[in-house]
């Protein structure tokens, strides 16, 4: 999955992009937030379907944060795991994805020369995003979803490699901090299956996936 984004005047042309194989069937999918209201009936927000992939492109205001999620005909709803960020939706125990407008980079602006008899076009300096540590899906792990996997983040344990070293009674510590919402999580198989995602053995971690009942 992945956000594009395009930043024309005021607006933003984004791009959302399910890849193949990430969708939960191949039937139909829209694409649904606070830009349209989340009417389910709006046709016009029918992911264009090219082979096993989906795509749409609208354009949002800057400034703000959208949520969204996906919603399959035939499989109901769910998230972009590639999403800018995640927040708690008006039902218990789902979130929300969420596409982030609210920071772009300025672009380079054309300003006059006072001395100059035609304009001079100067670059103003833009500001730099915050350089971003690399991290990993953790959503890969099995009985891992998107809150969770911000939490674990938010604890230090944001890549497979660091995940993979974490003890289980540290990690049932910060389920059981974040609240009973996520304390009913058993964690107890996350080290092995982040040891095997580091490592690139996908076959080795989808053979133990295979075995496991939601992530125990």
């Amino acid at each position: 999955m992945a956000l594009a984004k395009e930043t024309k005047g005021k607006h933003t042309v984004v791009t959302f992009k399910i890849g193949e194989n990430e969708a939960p069937s191949t039937s139909d999918v829209l694409l649904l937030g606070d830009f349209n209201k989340w009417q389910t009936n709006n046709s016009s927000y029918q992911m264009e379907k090219k082979g096993g992939t989906f795509e749409k492109s609208i354009k949002l205001e800057n400034g703000k944060r959208y949520e969204f999620r996906y919603l399959s005909v035939d499989k109901g709803w769910f998230n972009d795991h590639a999403a800018d960020a995640y927040v708690p939706s008006p039902y218990s125990g789902i979130d929300n994805s969420v596409v982030d407008l609210t920071s772009l980079p300025e672009k380079t602006k054309t300003v006059k020369n006072a001395t100059a008899k035609k304009p001079v076009a100067k670059k103003v300096a833009a500001k730099k995003p915050a350089v971003k540590a690399k991290k990993d899906d953790l959503k890969k792990i099995e009985g891992i979803g998107p809150k969770i996997a911000s939490i674990l983040t938010e604890n230090g344990y944001g890549t497979f490699a660091e995940l993979s070293k974490a003890s289980v009674k540290s990690l049932e510590g910060i389920l059981k901090e974040a609240g009973p919402r996520y304390s009913m999580h058993k964690p107890g198989s996350w080290p092995k299956q982040a040891k095997l995602a580091s490592n690139g053995d996908w076959d080795k971690l989808k053979a133990l996936q295979d075995k496991l009942d939601g992530g125990k």
